[in-house]
């Protein structure tokens, strides 16, 4: 990890981004928990960021560990020093890996208009 420190509030607020989400994905299927978090949020701001920190982190890793496994699981070639470098079955991979972000992508959109929707109902 860097030391800089324009380096580390960006990996925060991105840690803390990630688990924002995956509190929102959490609480949107639990309604006692949404009650509960939207109260903290307007209550206990400072110790509800750190544990979304905490749990961003948590999901970084365990995106880390899937990517990795994954990639192992398609043969490419992982040097352990300097630069990585892919194989020729990247490319037949690459189309995959698209339209999984585009399905991510409508996924994060669809949850931020549902957002919006409740957010709506309860003015």
């Amino acid at each position: 990890m860097s030391s800089d420190p324009i380096t580390q509030t960006l990996q925060k607020g991105f840690r803390m981004a990630i688990g924002a989400g995956a509190s929102f994905v959490e609480s949107v299927q639990d309604a006692q928990k949404w009650d509960e978090n939207m109260q903290r949020l307007t209550t206990d701001f400072e110790s509800l960021s750190q544990e979304w920190e905490q749990k961003g982190e948590v999901t970084e890793q365990e995106a880390r560990s899937a990517v990795d496994a994954w990639v192992s699981q398609q043969g490419f070639n992982q040097p352990s020093n300097g630069p990585t470098t892919v194989n020729t079955t990247a490319t037949t991979a690459a189309p995959d890996v698209a339209e999984d972000l585009k399905d991510l992508t409508n996924q994060v959109s669809s949850l931020r208009a549902e957002l919006e929707a409740l957010k709506n109902q309860e003015s």
